[in-house]
């Protein structure tokens, strides 16, 4: 048997009696010292290979060379000593097995230490006091049955402990990690220091040696020449994005909470937002009536200036550290003021005057009057010149940015796109009709006085901009909104300073703070409820991560007639009496919000909100969430879904599940056929597929599928993945999982378990954490029947309960939704199972493939005909045909034929050649919009040392085994799904690096990340086919070669692709574009390019037309 290990030589010198150390990708991450347990045992025991023994049989022998012991460092090795003493102590194997736990849980116990694996029962964090204790054996505690204990009474260790002895054995549990393969490289910690433990200690290592070095060069100032001079100019907050781009520190020793990076806007508040009405039903305008400076308003025809007690309120709102926590403002005077508050008392009266004379509804309804008479007209050249133009105060906009053009022009094109799409007449607003009234507002309110300078205010309202315009998941720091901002320029921050003086460093630090206080509330406190009641923001089916943004009005006018169509449809109306009950049922009330989508609205009910309980003593008490509560159903749902796949028909689960059956198809029809026929493809779509199931249905079929246990048993564990290429930066990742197990299913040991997690694994440590608990099935039922039936909704200030269909948003709503179509499928549906056919389904996604044209026209006539007993009806605009064919109502639509002549034909994000079944990524969604509504950045921190890993990552995306398979697949559409891979992923890298000084260290820094992840992309991917190869699914396949294309040729489509979408952006990568296309150049990729020219000019045609 051939071991999946390499001998490596350790960090640190070995013992001379020690063998040479075994490499693991995962556990040679935490331990530098591994060993097989015939290796380990024969360098401390002499003789112990050479025993002849009636027991060496094979499976001793395979068990001695594949079960691991590992260890942390050097001390750690040579504490283990193995006794020459083999006397065999203990006459049964329990009882071993209870002394060695008894030596073990003395060693652990004490304040510190981390319990050993093998004591563990219930809790990770227990002690060995807290275990339950067997009266007949006071020291030992007791082990259920299916903890890492049981695996040592198998009949290999009790051979081992007959070889070695009951000191050595009790010796080997005490100072070792064992380890015990379970297939695919994966292994199962059975002793030592859990290893989910020992990943949080490594990371804190890893973090604690990498320190930012601010030291300058030595000799540095003596090259300097002249005496160092006081800079001319005010100072700056300059942008530090250089420096963090480049600079190669992974993470800070200790996080600093109050770091301006680390303080982010919650601009998330601001979407869904619900207006505020007058009694009269008079909408709102502005900020809504509780904002601090509508409660401080002063009369607009009263010429009588704020209150001293007024200014400082809203000072104290602005500056919290200025007045200070303990003081309270209505005590105080301007005598007894800290004297920079004293001079800053104008600035508030200024804000509380200038806010009372605003007209926000006229200035409202001023620009998007004003807006739609500049978009009515034939729209002139843009040019960056006359971008912005049009705004009132033209001097504040010539400092735009020329990345604020290109935002608006997106924005105007996706407008548009979503006008072609859409057949009703309400339309968002644009972005650029939110900036101006956004900014006129801005503009009015916070003058050159108040910030200092008209270059302050231009940074202010770029900034704004920015903030209308970013994505929705996308965070803005204050880190960024404050760059480029001259702190002196703020004249009332100065406390009797002249002019030529010098600023102390504890005063600067003070000003910064109080500034940045400032650009926190304009933001945070202004803005966003601004925002949040002049419009509704949210995201559509269409535009996807853009945010969008609808005037409230509008919004409460279209939304109405939908929701009375629910009302009348979907929804009922609870009676008051009840209201209460259900706010204190198990799974609480859900509040609900609508989508825009081109044909109208899609209802989404919040399912992951704390669920709200009234106590006895009225105060609110947070609980846990609806999906929380609906965790262990969904467990259970799984294992069934699981375990009864057969009954599913083509249910997908995934799209990663779409290959198998594609590739059993192609070799069945060759072997019918020869040569694979002309194929007939039919796509349909149930027309709300979670609003029109039937609930008494959907718990009919919930106790068919279920009857079969009673009860389930919940195991949860740990798996860890290798580090990964450098393109992870080497971090490795953990998860914490679980499993539900039907009772009958429950094995004695979790190996048994574990073999069957590590089935879809590779290279993965996996940890028992020993927490068990059960699950009934009456449980889950009685749960689910609340959760379809009594489902209520919240809308506004009324109670309503979904009489039809699922909840969507809920953590099962997919699960259920996926099996209640697979009744359907199986009561209507079966006869499509035969010998050239194939029907596959994701979620209520029907494909059907078959060989036989009356089975298409078949399929074709069924569906259109519905199911009312399931209330599924399909829907026909999204019925797609690879064939002509006349239903008697309508000509079905059918797919187009591309330039070459082939048709293809797409499902869940794939293009299937419907010749060759070869399978492409449907790159044609990538043509309808611009591709930066595709992604979103969370953070926008650490841009140079996170883009290697952001940008692996997004190669991933489209890395699939589908689309990587020689096999089943030509080599030239492998090859141009590697070069549509690499194009369209970086075509988001202009969007990712935007706004950012390119240089020198920028591109190469670009190009050696590019470089790095295309290579791991090539890695990754071969893994991934040659392990699904290996699968149970593919054994009987033919023998071909499944991975043929050679690194060389993957690596020179990477390049060349990366080339062609950035040489569109020249301005910016030209640096860039240079060093990729000398790395082609190289000798290594002599030969190929005119090899690859083909495939490339092809690829390159098929995605150039993206919008990027």
């Amino acid at each position: 048997m051939t071991t999946p290990f390499s001998d490596r030589a350790p960090a640190k010198i070995q013992q001379e009696t020690s063998p040479p150390t075994l490499h693991h990708k995962t556990l040679s991450a935490y331990y530098p010292y591994i060993y097989t347990l015939s290796k380990f045992i024969s360098s401390r025991l002499e003789g112990f290979e050479s025993q002849p023994q009636a027991s060496n049989t094979t499976a001793f022998s395979t068990f001695l060379k594949t079960t691991l012991c590992a260890f942390r460092n050097e001390d750690e090795l040579n504490r283990v000593e193995l006794d020459k003493d083999r006397r065999v102590i203990f006459p049964t194997q329990q009882e071993a097995i209870d002394k060695a736990l008894s030596h073990v849980a003395k060693a652990s116990s004490g304040p510190g230490k981390v319990q050993n694996l093998l004591l563990f029962r219930t809790s990770s964090k227990l002690h060995i006091q807290d275990l339950p204790i067997n009266m007949s054996r006071p020291s030992v505690p007791n082990q259920t049955i299916q903890g890492p204990a049981g695996v040592f009474r198998s009949s290999e260790w009790q051979i081992l402990r007959s070889r070695i002895g009951d000191k050595s054995f009790s010796q080997l549990l005490l100072g070792t990690s064992l380890f015990s393969p379970v297939g695919n490289n994966c292994y199962l910690q059975l002793s030592g220091i859990p290893l989910y433990e020992l990943y949080e200690d490594d990371h804190r290592r890893a973090f604690s040696k990498i320190e930012l070095s601010r030291k300058r060069k030595r000799g540095a100032e003596k090259n300097r020449k002249g005496k160092r001079k006081r800079p001319k100019s005010t100072t700056v907050i300059q942008a530090e994005e250089s420096s963090e781009i480049f600079d190669q520190a992974k993470a800070k020793e200790k996080k600093d909470d109050g770091n301006p990076s680390n303080i982010s806007i919650q601009r998330q508040r601001m979407f869904y937002g619900r207006p505020y009405w007058h009694k009269q039903g008079v909408l709102s305008h502005g900020l809504p009536p509780s904002h601090i400076l509508n409660s401080l308003k002063c009369g607009k025809k009263s010429h009588e200036a704020p209150s001293d007690f007024d200014c400082l309120s809203l000072l104290d709102d602005i500056f919290p550290q200025l007045v200070g926590n303990n003081k309270d403002i209505s005590t105080l005077t301007t005598e007894k003021l800290p004297k920079r508050a004293a001079g800053m008392i104008g600035i508030a009266r200024e804000i509380i005057v200038r806010h009372s004379r605003l007209e926000y509804e006229d200035i409202m309804k001023q620009c998007l009057k004003r807006m739609d008479r500049v978009s009515s007209k034939t729209p002139p050249t843009y040019t960056e010149k006359s971008a912005w133009t049009a705004t009132p105060a033209q001097s504040n906009e010539q400092t735009l940015p020329t990345s604020a053009v290109r935002r608006e022009r997106s924005a105007r094109v996706n407008i548009a796109i979503y006008e072609e799409k859409t057949h009703n007449p309400f339309m968002p607003k644009t972005h650029r009709q939110v900036c101006w009234f956004v900014t006129t507002i801005v503009r009015s309110l916070f003058s050159t006085q108040i910030m200092g300078s008209q270059h302050n205010l231009d940074i202010l309202l770029a900034n704004v901009r920015r903030f209308i315009t970013a994505k929705q998941f996308e965070t803005i720091s204050l880190h960024s909104l404050s760059q480029d901002l001259r702190i002196n320029d703020f004249r009332w921050l100065h406390e009797n300073i002249g002019s030529g003086q010098r600023v102390s460093p504890g005063e600067m630090k003070k000003r910064k703070e109080l500034v940045l206080s400032l650009i926190h509330w304009i933001f945070e406190c202004f803005l966003v409820p601004l925002i949040k009641n002049s419009f509704y923001v949210t995201e559509t089916a269409t535009t996807k991560y853009e945010t969008v943004y609808y005037s409230q009005k509008d919004w409460n006018k279209a939304v109405r007639p939908h929701y009375r169509k629910l009302q009348d449809n979907l929804l009922e109306e609870i009676d008051k009496n009840k209201v209460e009950a259900a706010r204190r049922g198990v799974l609480g009330v859900s509040t609900a919000r609508l989508i825009p989508k081109p044909t109208g609205f899609r209802p989404i009910v919040n399912l992951g909100r704390k669920i709200e309980t009234p106590d006895t003593t009225n105060s609110k008490r947070k609980s846990w969430s609806a999906n929380q509560i609906l965790g262990n159903v969904h467990k259970v749902l799984t294992s069934e879904k699981d375990r009864q796949k057969p009954r599913l028909g083509g249910a997908l689960f995934g799209t990663n599940e779409i290959f198998p059956p594609l590739q059993k198809l192609k070799c069945d029809l060759t072997k019918k056929h020869g040569n694979l026929p002309q194929l007939y493809f039919i796509k349909t779509d149930i027309k709300a597929a979670f609003d029109s199931i039937k609930q008494d249905k959907m718990l009919e079929m919930l106790e068919d599928m279920l009857r079969q246990s009673s009860e389930y048993r919940v195991i949860l564990y740990s798996v860890l993945l290798p580090p990964g290429h450098k393109a992870y930066q080497g971090t490795s990742k953990r998860f914490f999982k679980s499993r539900a197990i039907p009772t009958e299913d429950v094995s004695l040991t979790f190996a048994d378990h574990a073999k069957e997690i590590a089935a879809s694994m590779r290279n993965a440590t996996i940890v028992d954490m020993v927490r068990r608990y059960s699950v009934t099935t009456q449980e889950c039922l009685d749960l689910l029947r609340t959760h379809i039936k009594d489902n209520v909704w919240q809308v506004g200030k009324q109670y309503y309960r979904q009489k039809t269909g699922i909840p969507q948003g809920s953590k099962v709503s997919t699960l259920l939704c996926t099996m209640f179509y697979s009744y359907l499928e199986n009561e209507h549906l079966s006869w499509t199972r035969r010998e050239g056919s194939l029907l596959l389904r994701y979620i209520d996604d029907f494909l059907f493939i078959t060989d036989n044209y009356n089975l298409a026209r078949r399929f074709v006539d069924v569906m259109s005909r519905g199911f009312p007993e399931y209330g599924a009806r399909i829907s026909v605009d999204k019925t797609l045909l690879s064939f002509e064919y006349d239903t008697g109502k309508q000509l079905a639509p059918v797919c187009g034929v591309n330039e070459q002549g082939d048709v293809d034909f797409p499902y869940c994000g794939f293009l299937i050649r419907t010749g060759t079944l070869d399978i492409m990524p449907d790159y044609t969604k990538f043509l309808n919009y611009s591709i930066k509504q595709s992604f979103a950045r969370r953070s926008t921190r650490k841009q140079g040392s996170t883009f290697l890993t952001w940008y692996s990552r997004q190669l991933e995306n489209r890395n699939h085994v589908a689309l990587l398979d020689t096999a089943h697949n030509g080599l030239g559409t492998v090859m141009m799904n590697v070069f549509i891979n690499f194009a369209i992923t970086t075509m988001k890298v202009p969007h990712y690096f935007k706004g950012t000084d390119t240089g020198a260290n920028f591109n190469r820094l670009v190009f050696a990340s590019m470089l790095c992840s295309s290579e791991y992309t090539f890695y990754a991917g071969r893994a991934r086919v040659l392990h699904h190869v290996r699968t149970k699914n593919s054994k009987n396949l033919d023998k071909k070669e499944h991975f043929s294309l050679k690194k060389e040729e993957f690596i020179l489509l990477a390049i060349t692709a990366m080339s062609h979408v950035l040489k569109r952006k020249a301005s910016r990568f030209r640096g860039v574009v240079d060093l990729l296309e000398a790395e082609g150049k190289k000798r290594v990729y002599r030969g190929l390019a005119g090899k690859l020219a083909v495939v490339c000019d092809k690829g390159w045609d098929a995605v150039k037309d993206a919008k990027y």
